[in-house]
C-alpha cells in the first residue's frame, strides 16, 4: 500500500497555468525583533478565541494583533515558569497552555492571569485529547483534567511528541512509538536505529498514515508497523521540523534551511533562502482561523503567508524577467522576456518562439498581428516580422531598422500607427507615411498612441498631443503635463483622457472640459511612476500599474479630482511581497505592451514572471475590521474581555490609558482608528494607526468610550465600532457632605478672623492718630519741595500741564520718527494715496477772552478746544499744543484727498461750539487753520524735509490771519515748480513769496471766511 505522503513526494501533476495553485500565490510578511518581537527565535504559534496570535519565543510570550507585539515575561508574571517558551495550545475552552523550558503554565486570555502547574521539566508537546483533557509531553507523559495533573502510567519512558487520531493518542519516545486507545491499551512500534535517541520534532496524521518529522529526516509508519524513511521532494535527506496540510489542501514541509509547498494535484515547489531573504528554518507551521499560514523561525522571527489577490506565474522554461505581454489571435499569452519570446497556452503548456541568439539584445516593446500566422514586433531595431513556425526575424520597414519603435496601434480603418523615436508613421494601403506634423513636435520620441473617434491622441517624452481635423494641438498648457514624459495613455468611451507621466502623476481631462486635473501623491495617488493604464468595460474600472504595485479606481470617480482627492483600491502595494519571491518592483514593461487581458484576468510583466489579477475581483478587503478594546490602564490595570460592556473604576483612577486594537494580519498598516469619549469629547479624534487613547483629570460621572476602525480606502460610515461604558466614582472629598464640613470650618475660621480684626482695629486706630499728626507736618514740608520739582519736571516732559496734550518738545522728537517710518513704506503709501498731514490751528481773537473774562476762562477754553481736537482725531494721530492758543495736529497715514475736508470740518466745528466759562458765561470762538502734507508732489522729486511742510502750514495759517481770520488755507504749487527751489530751507518764506509773485504758487482758501 502506498501512502499519501509517499505519493506526494514522488509524483507530480500538470494543470492549466492560469489555474494552477502556486506558492507564489501567497502574500508574505515578515516580523523580527526590529518590529517589536521579543526574540527572533520563535518556537510555537497559536491563536486565542479573540483572534490574537500568540508567539512563543526564547525571551518570553508575545501577543500580536498584526502591528504591535505585547510581551509577557516571567519577571512580570511570577506564574510563568520561564521566559524560554517551547509550546502553545489554545484549548476548546479558550484557555492557553504554555509550555516552557522549566515546566508548564497556563494563561486565561480574558483576564491575562497565569497559572502554574506541577510539570517542572521542559515541555516538548501539548495536546488536547478531548474537551477538558490535556496531555503534556515532558520528562514524563502527563494528563491534566479540571486543573489536576497526573501521570499517564501506561507509558514510563520520557516522551517528546504527541498526536491524536480519533480515540487514539500517538506518543513518541526515544526508542519507541506508542499508540494508546480510549481504554488505556497501549501498542508499541520500534523505531529504526537512526531514529533512536534523536529528537523527534513532530507527529502528523494525514491520509490514514502517521508521519514523523525528526532530526535524521522524514519518516512514516507503514501498515505493517514498520517505520520507514522517505525522501524529501528534492531527493535529499536533512532534518525535518514540522508538517502541515492546511484547510485549502496545501501541504507544507519545514526542513533544515528548506521549505516545501505543494497544492493538491500540483508539483512540489521549493523555497530557498535567496527567495525568502533568509534561510528557512521553521520550528512551527500554524494555520489560523482566517486561513493565514504562520511560519515560526528558529532564528529569523515569524512569517505570515496568506492567499492574496495577486497570482504569480513563473514559467521554468522562460526568462523570469518579462518585459511585455500580449494576447495572440488564437487566445494564448505571449511573453516577451529580456532574452526570449514565448507563448503560454491556455492548457498550461509553454512554447518558446525565439531564444536569445535569435532575438539578440533587442527589447520587444509592442506587438501587432496583421494575420493569424504572422506577428510584427516593435523592437529596438525597428519593426521585425515573425511568421508562425519560423525563427528568423525580418525587417518589415527597412527605413526604421536603425531606430527604436515602441508603439504599434491599429486604427479602425485597418491601417496602423507606429510610434518611434523619430516620430509617428502611418502604415496604410501598403505604404509607410511619416506624420505630416513630426517637425512640429518638441520631442519625436513617441511613447503612447490612442485613437478615439476622429482624434489621434499620442504621448511623447516632452508632452501630450492631439491631432484632429488636420490640426495639431499640444495639450496641458499651463500645467506640468505640458512638458511631462508620458508613460501610458487611455481614452475612455465617454471621451475622458487619462495620461500617466513619469514624474508628475496622472492627468485627467473630463468630457466637454478643457481643464486638466492632476492626481498625485498629495491627493490620493498610491504610488508612481505609473507604467500602464487599461479600462475594464465590464466593471467600469481603470486598472493602473506602477513599478511599486497595482491599483484600480472607478472611472466615475475621476470627477472627484475637481473637488477633493481620489482614493484608489490598492491590490498590490510596494511593501507587499509574495512567498518565494524577493522584495522588489512589481510591474515593469516596455512600450505599450505592459498589460494584457487574458482568461478573465489582467496580466502584468514583472522581474520574476508575470502576475495576474482577476478582473471580477469585487472586494479587496472582505473581512470586517472589528475593533477590540483590550485594557484600561490607570493606577490599576483592567483587562477587558469580549463580552464586557461596562467598567467601574477604582476611586483614585482619574488618568486613563485605553488600549484598543483591530486584528488585521494581511494589511495591518492600512488600519485607521478614531475614538471619542462621550461625556468628555466634543468630536472624534482621528489618530491614524495609533492604538491607545489617553485621558487625564477625568471628573466623576458616567462616560462611554467609542472606537471605530476601518481600512484607509474606506469611508468612516462603513467603519465597525466597539464601546465601553466607564464609571468614574466620586471620592469622599467630592461628596456634598465633605464640602459641607469644609464650609462649616471656613465659617468658624471667618468668625474668628473677624473677632481678631475688630480687636486689633481699636489699637491700630490709636496708633494711626499719633502717626497722622506726625506725618502731616512732614508731608507739608515735602509737598512744598515736590511742587518746585514738579514745575521743573513739567518743563522736561512731553506733556502739556494745562491741556494734557503733547507739547512742542514731543513734536520735534516724534515727527522725524513718523517721517522715517513713512519713508520706509513710501512706495506702498503712495500707491494707496496716503500721506502725513500737518495742520496748524490758531484761535482767533483769543486775547479778548482773557481780557473780558479772565485768564481762568481762557485756560478753560484752551482745555475745551484740546478735548474737541482729541475727539475728532484718530488713535494713530496726535495733537500738540504748539504755543498759547496754537495747536498742531499730525495725521499719520491719511488719505491725501481727506486732509482738506478734515481741516474745514475742524474750522466749522470750533466755530459752532459754545464754550462754557467757569463764571457761568458762554462764549464762541473761531479759528484760523493752515495745513500742508508730506510728501509734497513737485517737479523733479518730492520734498523730503518735514520742516518745510511745517513751515508751509504755518505760512498758510498766517495768510488766513491776514485775510480776515476764521478760514482754512494751504499753499498749492504749479506743476512747473521744481523741488530744487526748496533745497535751502532757511529761506523758505522768501522762496514762497517769489513763487507767489511769479504766479507759480497760490493760497487755496476754504472755510467760513472763504465762503
Amino acid at each position: 500500500m502506498k501512502y499519501f505522503w509517499l505519493l506526494v513526494l514522488l509524483c507530480s501533476a500538470q494543470t492549466a497555468a492560469y489555474q494552477q495553485q502556486s506558492v507564489y500565490d501567497f502574500d508574505i510578511k515578515h516580523w523580527t525583533s526590529a518590529d517589536g518581537l521579543s526574540s527572533n527565535s520563535v518556537r510555537a504559534v497559536s491563536q486565542d478565541q479573540q483572534g490574537f496570535i500568540w508567539l512563543a519565543t526564547v525571551y518570553g510570550l508575545n501577543r500580536f494583533d498584526g502591528l504591535q507585539f505585547e510581551h509577557f515575561t516571567a519577571e512580570q508574571h511570577r506564574h510563568l515558569a520561564s521566559n524560554f517558551v517551547t509550546r502553545l495550545l489554545n484549548d476548546s475552552n479558550g484557555y492557553m497552555w504554555v509550555g516552557t523550558k522549566a515546566g508548564l503554565s497556563g494563561l486565561d486570555p480574558q483576564t491575562m492571569t497565569f497559572d502554574r502547574y506541577a510539570v517542572l521539566s521542559e515541555v516538548t508537546a501539548i495536546l488536547e485529547v478531548r474537551p477538558g483533557e490535556v496531555w503534556v509531553a515532558a520528562d514524563h507523559l502527563f494528563r491534566i483534567v479540571d486543573g489536576k495533573v497526573s501521570r499517564v502510567e501506561q507509558i514510563k519512558a520520557q516522551v517528546s511528541q504527541l498526536e491524536v487520531v480519533g480515540d487514539n493518542v500517538w506518543v513518541s519516545s526515544s526508542e519507541k512509538l506508542y499508540r494508546m486507545n480510549s481504554d488505556g491499551e497501549v501498542t508499541s512500534f520500534d523505531l529504526p536505529a537512526e531514529l533512536m535517541q534523536t529528537p523527534v520534532y513532530d507527529l502528523y496524521w494525514s491520509n490514514n498514515a502517521l508521519h514523523i518529522a525528526a532530526e535524521p529526516g522524514f519518516f512514516h509508519l507503514e501498515a505493517n508497523g514498520e517505520v520507514k524513511k522517505c525522501q524529501l521532494p528534492d531527493n535529499n535527506n536533512t532534518a525535518v521540523y514540522k508538517l502541515l496540510k492546511d484547510s485549502r489542501g496545501n501541504s507544507w514541509i519545514s526542513a533544515h534551511r528548506k521549505l516545501f509547498h505543494r497544492h493538491a494535484d500540483n508539483d512540489w515547489q521549493h523555497i530557498t533562502g535567496d527567495e525568502l531573504g533568509s534561510y528557512p528554518w521553521f520550528s512551527d507551521i500554524f494555520e489560523d482561523r482566517q486561513q493565514n499560514i504562520w511560519l515560526a523561525s528558529y532564528s529569523d522571527g515569524v512569517y505570515r503567508a496568506s492567499r492574496g489577490n495577486i497570482r504569480r506565474v513563473v514559467v521554468p522554461q522562460a526568462d523570469p524577467v518579462v518585459r511585455s505581454v500580449a494576447v495572440t489571435p488564437d487566445n494564448s499569452l505571449l511573453l516577451s522576456g529580456q532574452s526570449d519570446l514565448g507563448e503560454l497556452k491556455a492548457d498550461g503548456s509553454y512554447q518558446k518562439l525565439l531564444d536569445a541568439s535569435q532575438l539578440g539584445t533587442s527589447n520587444i516593446h509592442d506587438l501587432y498581428w496583421p494575420s493569424a500566422d504572422e506577428m510584427w514586433l516593435a523592437t529596438d531595431r525597428g519593426v521585425q516580422k515573425l511568421r508562425r513556425g519560423q525563427t528568423q526575424l525580418q525587417a518589415q520597414f527597412p527605413q526604421l531598422s536603425k531606430y527604436t519603435v515602441r508603439v504599434l496601434q491599429p486604427d479602425t480603418d485597418g491601417s496602423l500607427w507606429l510610434g518611434s523615436v523619430t516620430g509617428i508613421f502611418h502604415y496604410i494601403d501598403g505604404s509607410l507615411l511619416p506624420f505630416a506634423h513630426n517637425n512640429e513636435l518638441e520631442s519625436r520620441n513617441i511613447t503612447a498612441i490612442q485613437r478615439y473617434n476622429d482624434a489621434l491622441v499620442f504621448g511623447t517624452t516632452r508632452g501630450l498631443y492631439q491631432y484632429t481635423n488636420s490640426k495639431l494641438q499640444r495639450l496641458g498648457s499651463g500645467t506640468a503635463l505640458y512638458n511631462s514624459y508620458i508613460t501610458a495613455l487611455q481614452v475612455l468611451p465617454d471621451g475622458t483622457v487619462v495620461a500617466a507621466t513619469l514624474d508628475d502623476g496622472i492627468f485627467v481631462r473630463l468630457p466637454q472640459q478643457q481643464q486638466w486635473w492632476q492626481w498625485h501623491s498629495n491627493n490620493g495617488l498610491p504610488h508612481s511612476p505609473v507604467v500602464s493604464l487599461i479600462f475594464d468595460h465590464a466593471s467600469q474600472y481603470i486598472w493602473i500599474s506602477s513599478h511599486k504595485g497595482i491599483f484600480r479606481v472607478p472611472a466615475a470617480a475621476l470627477s472627484q479630482l475637481s473637488t477633493t482627492g481620489l482614493i484608489a483600491q490598492e491590490l498590490l502595494g510596494p511593501y507587499d511581497r509574495q512567498l518565494g519571491t524577493v522584495p522588489g518592483r512589481c510591474c515593469n514593461g516596455a512600450g505599450q505592451a505592459k498589460v494584457a487581458f487574458w482568461q478573465q484576468q489582467y496580466w502584468y510583466p514583472t522581474l520574476k514572471g508575470v502576475v495576474a489579477v482577476k478582473a471580477d475581483l469585487t472586494d479587496v478587503s472582505a473581512q470586517l475590521l472589528q475593533p477590540i478594546i483590550k485594557q484600561v490602564q490607570g493606577s490599576h490595570r483592567y483587562v477587558i474581555d469580549n463580552q464586557q460592556q461596562q467598567l467601574v473604576l477604582e476611586l483614585d483612577d482619574r488618568n486613563l490609558t485605553i488600549q484598543y486594537s483591530a486584528l488585521e494580519f494581511v494589511k495591518p498598516t492600512a488600519v485607521k482608528f478614531r475614538y471619542k469619549l462621550l461625556g468628555f469629547d466634543q468630536q472624534w479624534h482621528d489618530v491614524g494607526n495609533r492604538r491607545e487613547a489617553v485621558y487625564t483629570n477625568l471628573t466623576p460621572g458616567r462616560f462611554e468610550f467609542l472606537v471605530q476602525s476601518r481600512f484607509d480606502n474606506e469611508p468612516w460610515q462603513q467603519a465597525q465600532s466597539a464601546s465601553l461604558a466607564l464609571t468614574v466614582p466620586k471620592r469622599f472629598d467630592e461628596t456634598l457632605l465633605y464640602r459641607g464640613l469644609w464650609l462649616l470650618l471656613a465659617l468658624f475660621c471667618l468668625y474668628w478672623l473677624l473677632w481678631l480684626l475688630r480687636r486689633n482695629t481699636l489699637y491700630q486706630q490709636q496708633q494711626l492718630e499719633r502717626l497722622v499728626k506726625q506725618r502731616t507736618q512732614e508731608l507739608e514740608n515735602s509737598n512744598s519741595k515736590l511742587n518746585d520739582l514738579n514745575e521743573q519736571l513739567t518743563l522736561l516732559t512731553h506733556k502739556d500741564s494745562l491741556t494734557g496734550l503733547r507739547n512742542r518738545r514731543f513734536l520735534f522728537e516724534q515727527l522725524p520718527k513718523d517721517i522715517e517710518h513713512f519713508q520706509r513704506n513710501r512706495d506702498s503709501m503712495l500707491a494707496q494715496g496716503k500721506c502725513v498731514a500737518l495742520i496748524h490751528l490758531d484761535l482767533d481773537n483769543f486775547k479778548h477772552i482773557n481780557d473780558q473774562y479772565g485768564n481762568s476762562s481762557g485756560d478753560s477754553c484752551i482745555q475745551q478746544v484740546a478735548g474737541l481736537l482729541i475727539r475728532e482725531t484718530r488713535g494713530s494721530d496726535y495733537v500738540v499744543r504748539y504755543a498759547g492758543e496754537e495747536y498742531v495736529l499730525v495725521l499719520r497715514d491719511i488719505q491725501t484727498e481727506l486732509v482738506a475736508d478734515f481741516s474745514v470740518r475742524l474750522n466749522e466745528l470750533i466755530g459752532r461750539t459754545v464754550f462754557n466759562l467757569p463764571d457761568g458765561h458762554r462764549s464762541r470762538l473761531t479759528c484760523s487753520v493752515g495745513y500742508a502734507i508730506y510728501p509734497l508732489e513737485l517737479l523733479g522729486g518730492q520734498l523730503i524735509s518735514w520742516e518745510i511742510s511745517l513751515q508751509l502750514a504755518e505760512m498758510a495759517l498766517h495768510h488766513v490771519k491776514h485775510a480776515g481770520k476764521n478760514g482754512v488755507a494751504t499753499i498749492e504749487f504749479d506743476q512747473q515748480v521744481d523741488a530744487f527751489e526748496f533745497e535751502d530751507s532757511s529761506h523758505i518764506e522768501a522762496q514762497v513769496e517769489r513763487l507767489l509773485s511769479a504766479g507759480l504758487a497760490h493760497f487755496a482758501m476754504k472755510g467760513a471766511h472763504n465762503s
